[in-house]
């Protein structure tokens, strides 16, 4: 799923703080789905060209979890409620 390009930006993300990363996908990321499973909503975010997940706890209302989406099997659980135009989603 990651060009060089990709791999690159999603390194970048990985090595700020977490408040960083934090305030990376609140500033750039477009919000895409929410999904839920037991004690949390997932929210998926596209922040440029990677895909981020942001996990929320449902008791304490707080982002437990930043994570950079890897491969296309990782956006399954997405596809059949989204449809994604990279032409939407690209600088």
């Amino acid at each position: 799923m990651q060009s060089d390009r990709n791999q690159n930006r999603a390194a970048h993300f990985q090595d700020l703080t977490y408040q960083g990363q934090l305030d990376t996908v609140w500033r750039q990321g477009k919000s895409l789905q929410i999904r839920r499973i037991p004690g949390y909503w997932i929210h998926l975010y596209a922040v440029d060209a990677l895909f981020v997940e942001m996990w929320i706890c449902q008791r304490q209302y707080d982002v437990m979890l930043l994570r950079v989406l890897d491969s296309i099997d990782e956006l399954e659980p997405y596809l059949h409620t989204i449809q994604l135009s990279l032409q939407e989603l690209l600088p």
